[in-house]
């Protein structure tokens, strides 16, 4: 998923720990969120990253355990 104003790109692992990651135009890389290693989640896939119309939401989901999460900025902007 782009951000609102193309300054980060956020996408799922690819066999790596189940989670979102951002990477901004500079190149530098950032963590959205990510299972916890042993938890209930970890060796599942995320899939499904998607953003609200205002970016002020993140979608993504749980492969395996068939879940859909909803994230928020704590201070309320966008995803960017």
């Amino acid at each position: 998923a782009l951000g609102k104003y193309g300054r980060y790109i956020y996408f799922c692992e690819d066999g790596g720990t189940p989670g979102v990651y951002a990477r901004d135009v500079d190149g530098s890389y950032e963590t959205v969120f990510s299972a916890i290693r042993g938890g209930c989640y970890d060796g599942d896939e995320t899939v499904g990253i998607a953003l609200s119309p205002d970016s002020k939401r993140l979608y993504a989901g749980y492969q395996d355990a068939g879940i859909l999460m909803e994230f928020t900025r704590d201070d309320g902007l966008a995803f960017e």
